[in-house]
């Protein structure tokens, strides 16, 4: 289980979630002519930044990022914080991972948040420490980031790093699964079906 969660976090940091919808990435340049930077919107910048990512022009990538990020772009910073994290481009440096990522979490980012308690959650920079990791979490679902409430369910089902909750499992499984999350939607069946901290209901 911790297995998978991990690797939900490194999708997640290039850009493909940890539920996240990266796969609509939006072109910077029709007919061989790139739109001038200058003339682009944050959100345009950003996108310039992450087609830039996916074809493996991390040079780009940081350019356009850091335009999106001083036009405030939240997106742009954590942006520049994947590369960081990953080490696309860049030296690897979870310190300056994290610096950005606040800097979006600042800004109201959810997934900002999100990989900030995946940090504190995998020691990943920063000292492990299961309570911020629950603290960022928590914000990151309370703005809407569903995986955020699937990887606290999954904390507090399996006791990892607190003390074992069925029923803070079930709840946050819930709220994920009404934000449209599958994975959570999957687990609360399978809990329904055992009778795992609820009663069994096979219609549910």
């Amino acid at each position: 289980m911790k297995k998978l969660i991990a690797a939900c976090f490194c999708l997640c940091l290039c850009f493909t979630a940890f539920g996240a919808s990266f796969m609509d990435i939006a072109a910077a340049e029709t007919t061989g002519t790139e739109v001038p930077a200058e003339e682009m919107t944050p959100e345009e910048l950003f996108q310039t930044g992450r087609a830039a990512f996916d074809a493996e022009d991390y040079g780009k990538a940081m350019e356009y990022f850091q335009l999106a990020a001083d036009a405030g772009n939240a997106e742009g910073w954590r942006g520049i914080g994947n590369l960081y994290a990953d080490g696309f481009g860049v030296e690897q440096d979870s310190g300056r991972a994290l610096e950005y990522y606040q800097m979006a979490a600042e800004l109201g980012d959810a997934k900002a948040f999100y990989n900030i308690g995946t940090m504190y959650k995998y020691d990943m920079g920063e000292e492990q420490d299961t309570g911020k990791a629950i603290e960022y979490y928590l914000k990151s679902g309370e703005l809407g980031f569903a995986d955020a409430y699937t990887m606290l369910a999954s904390i507090y089902q399996y006791g990892d790093g607190v003390e074992q909750d069925i029923g803070k499992a079930v709840e946050y499984y819930q709220k994920a699964a009404d934000l449209g999350d599958a994975s959570a939607c999957y687990s609360l069946g399978a809990m329904y079906y055992s009778g795992e901290g609820v009663e069994r209901d096979y219609g549910k």
